[in-house]
C-alpha cells in the first residue's frame, strides 16, 4: 500500500473522505484525481448533457459518486431555472451570452454558435451539497465558461476557508458576456488563503475563418486551427490552500490531505513544510514519514530535470 493510500486510511479521511467537485464534468474523472478516486466522495455537474458519454465512468472510479445534471449559478432565484446556451461545442455551452462580436476575430468562433437556448434547472453549489449531505468541499475544479469565480464565492465563508485545492479556468478574451476573467480571479483570490500553484496561459489562432478559406482554401483551414500561431485566449490556474493563514481553523485531517494535493501536484517543497509542520503540531510518526518521502520526491524530480537544466545552459537558452 502506497503511503497517499495510507493516509487516506487514516481515521479522520475514512470517516470524512475528501470531496472532490467537478463544475463542467464532461470530461470525465480529471486525471489528477484518479489514484485518489477510490477514497474520496466525487460530485460531477454538466447541464449539456451532449458529451456527457465519460461521465457514466466515474460511477465506478469513486469511493462515492453524485451526478448533478443541473445548471449551477452563483445566484438562484425563486422557480430554480436559467436559461442556458447551448453552443455548437458542447465545451464552450454557458449560462452567459457568447460575444460573437468579439469572437469573430478568432478562428474558433464557430464553437460559440447558439444553437439553441434551454431552460435548465439551476441551483448554488452550497444549496446541491447540502441536498446530498455534504457540507464541505476539499478541491474545487471549475469550468464553468466564464462562472468559475463566482461559483467559488457563492460557497460560505467557512467552506472556503478549508477548501484546500482550487481550479479556474477563466478568459483573457471577450468570450462571453459579464464573464469573470483572468485578472478579476487573480484579484480576488488574493484576498482568499490560497497561493497559486500554477498558471498556464492557452492560445488559440487569431483571424477570420472566412479570410483564412478566401486565402487559403477551406482544406487548410483544420490545420489553421492545429498548426497556425496562437494568441493568448485564457489561463488555467491552480491554487493551494496557504497553511500559514487561518492556520489553527486547520485540524490533522486538512495537513494530511493538503500534503496528499501537494504531492499529487508535484509541489514537494510545499508538501515538506507541511509535513515538517504537521509534525510538530500533531507529532506521531505519520509526519516524518511523509516529509522523507518529499524529500525523496524532490531529489527525483530535481535529477529528471537535470538533462533539460545542463541542455538550456550548453545552448544558452536558461
Amino acid at each position: 500500500m502506497s503511503l497517499v493510500d495510507r493516509i487516506l486510511q487514516e481515521p479522520e479521511l475514512r470517516a470524512t473522505p475528501p470531496v472532490l467537485v467537478d463544475i463542467g464534468a464532461a470530461g470525465g474523472v480529471a486525471p489528477v484525481w484518479r489514484s485518489i478516486a477510490r477514497h474520496s466522495i466525487g460530485v460531477g455537474f454538466e447541464p449539456d448533457a451532449r458529451d456527457t458519454e465519460r461521465l457514466g465512468r466515474a460511477h465506478g472510479a469513486f469511493g462515492r459518486w453524485i451526478y448533478c445534471e443541473g445548471l449551477v449559478a452563483p445566484t438562484v432565484e425563486e422557480g430554480g431555472r436559467k436559461n442556458f446556451n447551448l453552443t455548437q461545442s458542447p465545451h464552450c455551452s454557458s449560462l452567459l451570452t457568447p460575444r460573437a462580436d468579439r469572437l469573430q476575430d478568432w478562428v474558433f468562433a464557430d464553437f460559440f454558435t447558439v444553437e439553441k437556448v434551454v431552460a435548465v434547472p439551476a441551483v448554488t453549489l452550497p444549496a446541491a451539497l447540502a441536498a446530498n449531505g455534504i457540507d464541505r468541499v476539499d478541491w474545487l475544479k471549475c469550468d464553468t465558461q466564464g462562472l468559475d469565480l463566482g461559483i467559488f464565492l457563492s460557497l460560505p465563508p467557512a467552506w472556503r476557508q478549508r477548501l484546500l485545492a482550487v481550479d479556474f479556468e477563466p478568459g483573457l478574451i471577450d468570450a462571453y458576456e459579464g464573464e469573470d476573467k483572468l485578472a478579476e480571479v487573480l484579484a480576488a483570490m488574493e484576498r482568499e488563503p490560497f497561493w497559486l500553484a500554477r498558471l498556464d496561459v492557452v492560445g488559440t489562432v487569431r483571424g477570420r475563418r472566412d479570410l483564412f478559406a478566401r486565402h487559403l482554401g477551406p482544406r487548410w483551414l483544420p490545420w489553421v486551427r492545429r498548426l497556425a500561431p496562437t494568441a493568448s485566449a485564457w489561463g488555467n490556474l491552480r491554487y493551494l490552500r496557504d497553511f500559514s493563514r487561518l492556520a489553527d481553523s486547520l485540524d490533522r485531517r486538512a495537513w494530511l490531505l493538503g500534503w496528499v494535493f501537494a504531492t499529487l501536484l508535484g509541489q514537494h517543497g510545499a508538501a515538506l513544510d507541511l509535513a515538517e509542520q504537521g509534525g510538530a503540531r500533531f507529532g506521531g510518526d505519520l509526519f516524518p514519514e511523509m516529509a522523507r518521502a518529499s524529500v525523496r520526491h524532490l531529489r527525483r524530480s530535481m535529477l529528471l530535470g537535470l538533462p533539460g537544466w545542463l541542455w538550456r545552459r550548453l545552448t544558452g537558452r536558461s
